[in-house]
């Protein structure tokens, strides 16, 4: 399986997450900016090469987000050992789905804010 970081500038962050992950057997993905227009299927390596969306020029998503691809199974263990790691409850989370593998990161983050609000209440 694959976990696709998003918003992760510091290297201290994705080499703690590295290391957290590494007895799984998971491969991190640092996401780059540019590419946040590309679907998540894409970015997962789950759709042959990468689609020929235009590069991403906008601002930085607003926060720091995780996608988990093909760790349905894993989920249960692996969320523990992230939270240690620094992916924290600040940092949003999914699970790459046949609903949202076509949609991109900017997409994805501002569904994951709105469902994040409304179960806190706001």
């Amino acid at each position: 399986g694959k976990i696709l970081l998003f918003g992760f500038d510091s290297l201290l962050n994705v080499l703690a997450l590295e290391k957290a992950v590494n007895p799984f057997g998971v491969e991190l993905v640092p996401v780059a900016r540019t590419d946040y227009n590309q679907t998540l299927a894409a970015l997962a390596g789950m759709d042959g090469e990468p689609g020929h969306a235009m590069p991403y020029m906008g601002a930085p998503l607003g926060g720091r987000m995780l996608v988990l691809c093909g760790l349905e199974k894993q989920l249960d263990e692996l969320l523990p050992v992230l939270r240690r790691a620094g992916a924290g409850p600040e940092c949003l989370k999914a699970v790459l789905t046949p609903h949202n593998r076509s949609w991109n990161a900017v997409m994805l983050y501002g569904e994951l804010l709105r469902e994040h609000k409304e179960m806190q209440g706001k």
